[in-house]
């Protein structure tokens, strides 16, 4: 199967260890990966405090080319959507689902 032809893409994940909500949105995050190429950077927001103070009450947070585009619940099909959508869309309200 032939790979969507975009940009290179740049995907920040923060979260924490023991997250059940961060499990299942890596996991989604993974699976799109075997379809569609991008740079995966997982952050351990513990790590951080400043990260930890940002996104204590958000995690998991996906970032797509430093734009903030999930935090909580995300689905593999809506995390495909918003990274074929190329950097030059403008970035809409933060998604939860």
């Amino acid at each position: 199967m032939e790979e969507p032809s975009i940009p290179r893409r740049v995907v920040d994940f923060y979260s924490k260890p023991a997250c059940s909500l961060c499990e299942v949105a890596l996991a989604a995050l993974k699976t799109v990966r075997r379809r569609i190429s991008f740079d995966l950077v997982e952050h351990d927001v513990r790590q951080d405090a400043a990260l930890a103070e940002r996104w204590r009450y958000d995690i998991p947070v996906i970032c797509i080319d430093g734009l903030v585009a999930f935090r909580g619940r995300v689905t593999e099909e809506a995390f495909e959507r918003r990274l074929l959508q190329g950097p030059e869309a403008a970035p809409g309200p933060p998604s939860t689902t």
